[in-house]
Parts: C-alpha cells; sequence; structure tokens
C-alpha cells in the first residue's frame, strides 16, 4: 500500500492513520474534526479508521489536511477540566436506571 502522507509515516490502513492522529492530537476530539473536514458522519469515520485496509481518499485527503496544519480547538477543548458538562455533576454516579431515593440499605 501507498503511504499515506510524509507526516504519518503510516503504510495506508485507517489502524495505522488513527495512531499517526492520535499521536500528535492527543486529549482531543479528533475524530469529530476529522469527520466534518471528510464531510462524513463521526460513525462512517470511526468504521474505516478501526479496518485494515486504505480508507476513502476524503478521509486520507482530511486527514493530510489535519497532519500539515493542526486541528482548531474543539468546543470540548475549551471547557477546563472537571467542568460539568451538563446535567451531570462530577459527583454523579455514571449507572443508568438506579433509583435516586436508595437511602441506607442497612440499620446502623
Amino acid at each position: 500500500m501507498a503511504s499515506i502522507d510524509k507526516f504519518t509515516g503510516a503504510a495506508g490502513t485507517g489502524r495505522d492513520l488513527a495512531l499517526a492522529l492520535e499521536r500528535r492530537f492527543q486529549g482531543k476530539d479528533w475524530i469529530a474534526d476529522l469527520a466534518d473536514r471528510a464531510n462524513q458522519s463521526r460513525d462512517f469515520v470511526e468504521w474505516h479508521l478501526q479496518e485494515d485496509m486504505a480508507p476513502p481518499a476524503e478521509i486520507i485527503a482530511a486527514a493530510q489536511e489535519m497532519l500539515r496544519g493542526g486541528s482548531p480547538p474543539s468546543e470540548d477543548d475549551a471547557r477546563p477540566p472537571g467542568a460539568n458538562t451538563g446535567l451531570t455533576s462530577p459527583d454523579d454516579l455514571p449507572f443508568a436506571g438506579l433509583p435516586g431515593n436508595l437511602g441506607k440499605l442497612r440499620k446502623d
């Protein structure tokens, strides 16, 4: 397979491209930026990045653009770590379907 880009050094598979982008944009939602630049859905992009085959040309072109010029920060990147992201707070349990009135399970 042909090299995706001189910036990645990747062999040309979706997995190689994903690894190169993750190394460059750690801690950012680079998949959303890649999907926007490729004008494709996030599911489409994620599927191709998990496969051992060459991604479509629009994903490769978007990745090359990101690797050359960097990626604009996402809205999530501007939020400080631990900030409230909506309806949940850091103290909320990460489980759905639990009643809010559990109370004590044993008598003291």
